[in-house]
């Protein structure tokens, strides 16, 4: 039995870094699956992407801004 690997949609997490004027993604820091993954993520970019506006995202929605 074959397995194909993961596609981008089955990761519904976004961890963003937004332009200064909040308008568009600079950066995507990771994508995961997982809320927790995610969570952890969003904290890490925070830290390492100090300053800048960083987002959690599950599809279009903000989890945390």
């Amino acid at each position: 039995m074959r397995v194909s690997p993961p596609s981008i949609e089955e990761f519904a997490f976004h961890v963003e870094v937004w332009t200064l004027d909040d308008l568009r993604v600079d950066e995507t820091m990771a994508v995961a699956k997982n809320i927790r993954v995610a969570r952890a993520a969003y904290d890490e970019t925070l830290k390492v992407r100090e300053g800048r506006i960083v987002k959690l995202r599950h599809g279009a929605r903000v989890i945390l801004p």
